[in-house]
């Protein structure tokens, strides 16, 4: 009995361990065949958000299935957030509102992690992003539709990602000047 139990937490923690998406060294992304040559080029400076077309295919990475490369589209994306006009910003607000909500966890653990290259600014343009875009949205009490889109975040996260994901939504009250 006791060699089940040990044999359950320790595939229990491998499990866990893989659906976690540490962000990795930018050369791993670089290298990584599934990483697609407009992210490749918008990280190396030879794509600029002027080219909203190609930017946008980015963005819409962001909802890949592969937990693998995903940190990395988060970042490009996260990096797009202060420099996006036009259209490309009309999507961002979009796809950053759908991302938080669909894959809470993997924006917590991106936007919350130690790497260098992860900036604490990122936090603020994301939960601008989602403000902008629930106040765009909303057709009844601003108070109703934070709270909808914050439950559904909520509701989609892992348990240790919660307090992060609570984190963000205070941000984005903040920008919706719900605090009053």
């Amino acid at each position: 009995m006791n060699r089940r139990l040990f044999y359950t937490l320790i595939i229990s923690l491998i499990c866990y361990k893989a659906s976690s998406q540490p962000f990795k060294y930018v050369s791993y992304y670089l290298q990584h065949q599934q990483v697609s040559q407009d992210a490749i080029d918008f990280y190396t400076g030879d794509l600029t958000v002027s080219e909203p077309d190609r930017a946008i295919s980015i963005v819409d990475s962001l909802f890949t299935k592969n937990d693998d490369t995903r940190p990395f589209y988060i970042l490009l994306t996260s990096r797009m957030l202060s420099q996006a006009k036009g259209d490309l910003r009309r999507q961002l607000n979009i796809s950053c509102r759908h991302f938080a909500e669909q894959n809470p966890g993997a924006l917590a653990q991106f936007l919350f992690t130690k790497h260098y290259m992860v900036l604490k600014s990122y936090r603020q343009q994301w939960a601008y992003r989602i403000a902008v875009d629930i106040r765009l949205i909303c057709s009844g009490d601003i108070f109703d539709c934070f709270k909808a889109s914050r439950n559904i975040a909520i509701s989609n996260c892992e348990e240790d990602n919660k307090q992060k994901m609570e984190v963000l939504y205070n941000y984005i009250r903040k920008e919706l000047n719900l605090f009053q």
